[in-house]
């Protein structure tokens, strides 16, 4: 196993990886990390097979920073903040990916990608794309918050 990977071409986008070329290979908190391992043909845990284990940790994840946010806004920290929406932000996409049973492929164009996906909120496109627009602004944060209360909705209405 190699101690760095490099970014996938298709996961260089803004706000996501702009000027990283490589990620470490035991870091897990890497966005999108078993995706893009996915991408370059290498060993992963494989979540989107396993949504009901991993989904539910990602779910409480966005509790626990949500708070934090808030508290940032409040104080218009736009700069403090933006690191942890973007994270909050990738992690959703990986959470819409992974209920539809399908590893994040490419970040290129990805609201036209979620078209294709059964399992996402009302309208995920456009609000995904008016979030990436402007990631650290608290109308994305207002946004966001409804896209992770009506995916964790759809993702047990979709166990049962």
């Amino acid at each position: 196993m190699q101690n760095h990977y490099p970014v996938p071409v298709t996961f260089r986008v803004f706000p996501f990886y702009v000027e990283e070329t490589k990620f470490e290979a035991s870091n897990l908190e890497v966005l999108f990390y078993d995706d893009m391992l996915e991408a370059l043909n290498e060993p992963n845990r494989k979540p989107w097979q396993q949504a009901k284990i991993y989904l539910p940790d990602l779910f409480e994840n966005w509790k626990q920073k949500k708070d934090q946010l808030i508290e940032l806004y409040s104080r218009r920290d736009r700069k403090l903040a933006n690191p942890i929406i973007v994270e909050l932000i990738a992690q959703l996409i990986q959470i819409i990916h992974w209920m539809n049973e399908v590893p994040v492929k490419s970040l290129v164009q990805i609201d036209d990608k979620l078209l294709q996906l059964k399992y996402k909120p009302v309208n995920m496109n456009e609000r995904l794309s008016f979030i990436l627009k402007d990631p650290d602004h608290f109308h994305s944060y207002n946004q966001l918050k409804a896209l992770y209360d009506e995916a964790e909705k759809l993702f047990y209405k979709a166990l049962t």
